[in-house]
């Protein structure tokens, strides 16, 4: 299964190592722990935005992203956990059933009407959506020679 040093190859970009603590320090303020590989990536890109397409939030970003994140973790339905946003009104959630390394990603459109669903993890639907192995009805996006990532 791909993970983020597939997506980061893809991209042409080297990862920026967060210190782990700040980790462990949002996941007790927010009463979850996050997915390992969303960990990883994270701590390797940060905030940003992929192909001008899917913007990826982190609760470490900076000093306001842990309240933000809060504020969107209790504006999302029960067992949907958000992580990140994009064209069309769509939020892309975990659904948080189990271990969180095995969550399934969900994208739900603005009405939560219509919804996708990918096995994950973060990475590896990143990867499938940039270079076309994932198609989405819910995404007006279509894959480019060279995806971009464009920090936040």
């Amino acid at each position: 299964m791909p993970g983020s040093a597939d997506l980061l190859r893809v991209l042409g970009r080297e990862p920026k190592g967060v210190p782990g603590q700040l980790w462990a320090e949002a996941e007790e303020h927010l009463g979850l722990v996050f997915p390992g590989d969303y960990k990883e990536l994270m701590s390797a890109l940060g905030n940003g935005v992929f192909d001008h397409v899917v913007e990826v939030v982190s609760p470490i970003a900076d000093d306001e992203s842990l309240d933000d994140y809060l504020s969107a973790l209790h504006e999302a339905p029960d067992g949907l956990v958000p992580w990140g946003t994009a064209d069309r009104g769509v939020t892309l959630f975990w659904r948080a059933d189990g271990e969180p390394d095995r969550w399934t990603i969900t994208l739900c459109d603005a009405e939560f009407s219509s919804r996708e669903d990918h096995d994950g993890p973060v990475s590896a639907f990143l990867l499938d959506l940039l270079t076309g192995g994932f198609r989405s009805g819910l995404l007006d996006f279509t894959p480019t020679r060279n995806p971009g990532f464009w920090p936040g």
